[in-house]
Parts: structure tokens; sequence; C-alpha cells
């Protein structure tokens, strides 16, 4: 079961491996990242990052589609991050078992417009939270569980402000 797709751009921090998985219960974190799963230095500070019982998997956009689709997995709570909201609509296009999709961390760089303090977003972006949004899934914003939600259409206004 996929309890949350997070785009995060660092992947796995404190935020993603401590307050994410433990409030929504994961047992799995899935890493849907193509650099993170060819780059060792990555997947070990993965690995120390991690919450120890939680199961770490890094595997490319189209790998961790591969594992979402699998029935094999379906009793495993999985929280799934990728580093940017474009991987997030490929794996939506493929895995409709993908419901809720959390904006998270995304970096300030040039052409992006602040959203909130830890989010920004380019026009490729938006319209790629759009797609995600058309595909009938719930798309929303949240830096960590205690904080607010902006939900798709407060992600919008904020854009376009």
């Amino acid at each position: 079961m996929i309890k949350l797709l997070r785009v995060d751009d660092r992947l796995i921090h404190g935020q993603v491996a401590v307050s994410w998985t433990s409030f929504i219960g994961a047992d799995t974190l899935l890493v849907a990242n193509e650099k993170a799963r060819t780059d060792k230095m990555m997947q070990m500070a993965f690995n120390m990052a991690k919450p120890p019982q939680v199961l770490l998997s890094i595997k490319s956009v189209a790998g961790a589609a591969a594992v979402i689709n699998n029935p094999k997995h379906a009793d495993r709570k999985i929280f799934v991050v990728t580093a940017s909201v474009e991987d997030a609509l490929e794996i939506c296009k493929n895995c409709p078992e993908v419901k809720e999709i959390c904006l998270g961390g995304i970096r300030k760089a040039e052409g992006k417009k602040m959203i909130e303090r830890q989010v920004y977003l380019s026009e490729e972006d938006l319209n790629a939270v759009k797609e995600i949004h058309n595909l009938e899934r719930n798309v929303f914003l949240q830096a960590v569980p205690t904080e607010k939600v902006l939900n798709y259409d407060e992600i919008l206004k904020e854009y376009n402000k």
C-alpha cells in the first residue's frame, strides 16, 4: 500500500526520514531517483538517515513504478520520495495506486516562484502539478506533518500572485 508520494529535492533527510515516515506509519522508504540509484555516497547517507526499522529501496523512476505495481509488495506501507514534480507525474501516470502527492522541499532556482518558504515551482513544475491533479490525485503542499496544508487551489493561487 502506498502511504504517500513526496516531492523533495533533498530526497532523504530528517523531515522525511523521521517526521514523515513515522507520521504516515511507513515501513518502507522507496526513493525514485536515477542519480541516487547509482551514487554509492548518497545510498550510504540515506541508509544512515533512515530509521533502523524501515526498509530502504533506491530505484530509477521506472524501477520504483515496477515496485509499486508489484502485488508482492501489497502488504508493505510504502513512502515514495522523488526529487522532482516531473518524476512524481511519471509515477502517477504509471501507478494508479498512488493517490496522495505532497510537495515538500523544492529549492529556489532560476525561473522558479516561491509558493511557500520551502517550495519553489517553475512553470514546468506547475504544469506537472496540474497534470497530476487532472489524474484525480490529491496534490498538496506541506513541509512537515505539524504545519498547515496548502491544497491544489491554494498552490495555484500562490503561484499566480
